[in-house]
């Protein structure tokens, strides 16, 4: 008995606000009144909206930019990895460039 007192408690209550309505968009196409005389006309929405747009070509090789900064009337720096083999035994090198030019005029 007393559990049907409380099935019908719980029936009536509500776990938040009310929701509104929603609206129809003010976009939405209207198919035309069928005037055709017993044809069958299909009318839907736009798929635009639904599509991605072009994909970037992932194909071609990416390349990072230069780490290289100018450092005014010294010369520049600059963060380069390269990898050779010495001896036979491939080494990764990390480096960091100090480029000083020797000589000649100098930029303004």
């Amino acid at each position: 008995m007393w559990a049907l007192v409380m099935i019908a408690l719980q029936t009536g209550a509500v776990a938040g606000p009310v929701l509104p309505v929603p609206r129809k968009a003010p976009n939405a196409r209207r198919c035309p009144p069928d005037d055709s005389g017993g044809d069958v006309v299909v009318c839907g929405r736009s798929s635009d909206a639904d599509r991605i747009g072009t994909i970037p070509d992932y194909s071609a090789p990416m390349t990072l930019p230069k780490a290289r900064a100018e450092i005014p009337g010294v010369g520049a720096v600059s963060a380069e990895v390269e990898q050779a083999d010495v001896g036979g035994t491939p080494s990764k090198r990390a480096m960091i460039r100090l480029t000083i030019p020797l000589g000649g005029r100098r930029k303004p």
